[in-house]
């Protein structure tokens, strides 16, 4: 998001880190919560109510941490502490105050782009580096923040991340008001696309209109070769797919 605000100065970042003072752990991390999920829609959201983020293509997960206690989260909840050991470690070095966040873990490619058949390839042992992108944070110090604002949130999180130290891979989630130019943007460069968030919404653990995605699509002719019928209610368990490459 930054190389894409460096490539178009009018894209403008709308985060303020605001400084506070945390305060002592208490060696009981925050439990973990549902999600907030995004709408799968068609067309970016435009004006001062929504503000735009890169739709990093990884896993989701929360962090719950104080101190050198921390867990990490799947989305469904699943705590895969060991799994993403790497950060873990970082976040146990960082020594944040009882907080619970929300992000995306992901491995970067050699252009810099997320990867997530990259990341794969480093859950399972491949050489490769774990990043963790952290974009809201829903418990601090013992108090729950979902009921403040988008805006509000980010900006604790923000500060929170500030005056731990900085990080080679635990990162704050920039966001940006241009959201049509940081889609059209992100698209040239090859990226999954934009998560645009209304400003002043709170943080419901599901799925709403508040939270938008939408994805950069492109069009590629394919022979469907085979599949196997799925034993649950979606249509197909597995595809095989073929592309014709210089007319074969």
């Amino acid at each position: 998001d930054k190389a894409a605000a460096e490539k178009d100065p009018q894209i403008e970042s709308m985060a303020a880190p605001r400084t506070r003072k945390p305060k002592r752990s208490t060696g009981k991390p925050p439990a973990f919560q549902p999600p907030q999920l995004a709408t799968l829609v068609d067309i970016v959201p435009e004006g001062k109510d929504w503000f735009h983020e890169v739709k990093y293509d990884g896993y989701r997960c929360m962090i719950g941490a104080d101190g050198d206690q921390v867990h990490a989260y799947t989305r469904t909840g699943l705590d895969w502490s060991e799994k993403f050991a790497p950060i873990v470690e970082e976040f146990r070095r960082l020594d944040l105050p009882p907080a619970l966040m929300d992000g995306e873990l992901v491995t970067l490619a050699a252009d810099g782009r997320p990867s997530f058949s990259k990341l794969q390839g480093v859950l399972k042992g491949e050489p490769g580096k774990l990043v963790y992108f952290a974009f809201d944070l829903i418990e601090l110090d013992g108090k729950s923040l979902t009921k403040l604002t988008n805006l509000q949130r980010k900006e604790q999180l923000q500060a929170l991340l500030t005056e731990s130290g900085k990080s080679e891979i635990v990162h704050f989630a920039e966001h940006l008001t241009k959201g049509e130019k940081l889609f059209d943007a992100l698209c040239k460069q090859g990226y999954e696309g934009i998560i645009s968030k209304r400003a002043d919404a709170t943080y419901s653990g599901k799925r709403t209109r508040n939270w938008l995605k939408i994805k950069c699509t492109a069009r590629q002719e394919f022979v469907i070769i085979g599949w196997t019928e799925s034993d649950k209610s979606r249509g197909f368990k597995s595809i095989l797919l073929g592309t014709r490459v210089d007319g074969d």
